[in-house]
């Protein structure tokens, strides 16, 4: 019986019943102050209607206002999904392909939500080399919202593997696409998808004689196949060769153990990343957090707290660079490449960093998050140092403006392998922002939607 009365001596239940009495007395105060001062200044005063017609009046705005604070609230208030990397056995990996309809996946081969109408290779080449760029990561997201025909709704994010193309504060070597299908549609099934664990690693049965061939180093559109055996299919040149040195040199055209045989999984490669499942929880920030984010740490306050550095003993200066240097080493910053000199700098110039501030203390109560879902809500911008996101271009094929929707997180980083002390694809935080209709896309096919990077300076 105890458990179920609430202990009001702990931190998270006074904040709780501190917030709950504020709203509490604002949804009185609105409409009864509101009553008041219609019934008697405007409709009374200024119109002359009657005591009775005047309340009635009066009483109706005072709802709408009611109903329009709540809706701010629930605006506000919008929950935050984080997004975990999965490991998976090999032999469970099959668990990924599309016919199952994953909630996520990173890394692999692309399982297309769409599995007939695929990006052309040219929608999928880096705009800085030209060269085709690698599956990173997708997600299954709907909303009860959404129109009939974004009834299943994946969002996907290539990269190019290429670490000079990787440049401060531009997503030019990155794209995302969004694909959308009707419940009715001929790939799954109206009651739902296939169940990995009643069908097991099966042949895709929609991948009859009309299916596209897939690349069988990236897994995207593939227009060229080994003029040998003819079984082998490619997107690019540089991606058939990869495969003839990775061992189709010696496989090509061997009928005693053609390629068809091997597993239904799709092998690894060293050109695509390592790949894991997604697994997806609603963000918990404690109350004291919350508030000290929301209400007590505002941008002057926070520059007021850290405009004289000389105040500050030298075991706060010390712990601050304790805790940075913290930071840097978890998110698999370049930290190496700082002299003693100049992490005291960095530290220093981070202190006056509210952004960089509320990005690190959100995200050490969660380290491992890979990414963080919000649907028409506000990204978690990473420092003050680098550009925000600017004028979002509008949908391109309705016209809608676009909203934030996900962002990916640092450890994203550490878990795809591309850490390098010299030149490595990096960020701070990729920001997706799509079409606010999610419209209908022609043929059901795949539609660019806005990405943007920031790094930390």
């Amino acid at each position: 019986m105890d458990e179920l009365i609430p202990n009001l001596r702990d931190e998270r239940v006074q904040g709780a019943v501190k917030s709950l009495l504020v709203y509490s007395i604002v949804i009185l105060l609105v409409p009864l102050g509101s009553m008041f001062f219609l019934k008697r200044y405007l409709f009374e005063g200024l119109f002359g209607y009657s005591p009775n017609d005047s309340l009635t009046y009066s009483a109706v705005i005072a709802v709408i206002l009611v109903h329009i604070k709540v809706m701010q609230k629930y605006a506000h208030d919008l929950p935050v999904h984080l997004g975990f990397a999965n490991r998976i056995e090999t032999d469970e990996l099959y668990r990924l392909r599309s016919i199952f309809l994953p909630l996520g996946k990173i890394g692999g081969k692309p399982s297309w939500l769409n599995p007939k109408i695929l990006p052309g290779t040219a929608d999928l080449q880096c705009n800085v080399c030209q060269k085709q760029m690698c599956f990173l990561i997708q997600v299954y997201a709907t909303s009860e919202n959404d129109p009939p025909h974004s009834f299943h709704r994946t969002l996907f994010v290539f990269v190019c593997r290429n670490p000079l193309c990787s440049k401060s504060n531009d997503a030019s070597n990155m794209v995302v696409f969004r694909c959308c299908l009707p419940r009715l549609n001929p790939y799954y099934s109206f009651d739902g998808p296939m169940d990995p664990d009643l069908d097991g690693d099966v042949p895709d049965p929609r991948m009859t004689g009309d299916a596209p061939q897939l690349c069988v180093i990236c897994g995207c559109f593939a227009s060229k196949k080994c003029g040998k055996c003819s079984t082998s299919w490619y997107c690019c040149r540089d991606h058939q060769a990869l495969d003839w040195t990775s061992g189709h040199k010696q496989s090509c055209g061997n009928t005693d153990n053609p390629e068809g045989a091997k597993s239904l999984t799709n092998p690894l490669n060293k050109f695509l990343f390592k790949e894991y499942g997604i697994e997806m929880d609603q963000e918990y920030v404690p109350a004291e957090l919350l508030e000290s984010l929301n209400d007590g740490d505002s941008e002057d306050d926070f520059d007021d707290k850290c405009a004289d550095d000389d105040d500050e003993s030298e075991d706060i200066k010390r712990k601050r660079m304790e805790e940075f240097e913290d930071f840097v080493a978890k998110n698999k910053l370049r930290n190496d490449q700082f002299k003693t000199d100049e992490m005291e700098a960095a530290v220093c110039d981070q202190r006056s960093d509210f952004n960089f501030e509320r990005f690190n203390r959100l995200l050490n109560l969660n380290s491992e998050q890979v990414l963080r879902y919000q649907r028409s809500g506000t990204p978690l911008l990473a420092t003050d140092r680098a550009p925000p996101p600017g004028e979002i271009p509008s949908c391109e094929i309705c016209g809608a403006p676009r909203t934030f929707e996900l962002q990916l997180m640092p450890h994203l980083l550490s878990l795809i392998d591309v850490d390098d002390l010299r030149e490595s694809i990096d960020w701070a935080s990729v920001y997706i922002f799509t079409c606010s209709r999610s419209c209908e896309i022609e043929n059901n096919g795949y539609a660019k939607e806005y990405v943007f990077k920031q790094d930390f300076s």
